[in-house]
């Protein structure tokens, strides 16, 4: 017999974040490493552009993703290879994922303070 009310699970929204974190990490950080060890040492872009761009409410929604999705994926790395190792931390999908959500909300506040 199938069951009529199965279980939930809470894994999708974070492997959403997961997700996210990957291709954010994969698709930006090249071209921030382009653009804040290469253009602006050299001085091809001025400092000035980009803390401009950090006040725009565009800038702060791109520091928002590049900062937040990166570390969700990072701990649930972290949380799924300590399983893969046989480490068992108990509540270690509150303990890591608390850790993201903690995280999220201390980025979120100071980029609104900026």
């Amino acid at each position: 017999m199938v069951d009529q009310n199965p279980k939930r699970s809470n894994e999708p929204p974070v492997w959403l974040m997961f997700s996210a974190g990957g291709m954010v990490s994969g698709l930006a950080f090249p071209v921030l490493i382009l653009i804040l060890g290469i253009l602006l040492p050299f001085g091809i872009i001025s400092p000035d552009n980009i803390i401009a761009f950090s006040h725009h409410w565009f800038g702060k929604l791109v520091i928002l993703a590049l900062t937040i999705f990166p570390m969700w994926a990072g701990l649930h790395r972290l949380h799924h290879g300590m399983h893969d190792i046989k480490v068992h931390v108990p509540n270690g999908g509150l303990i890591f994922y608390g850790l993201a959500a903690v995280y999220s909300f201390i980025v979120l506040f100071a980029v609104i303070a900026i």
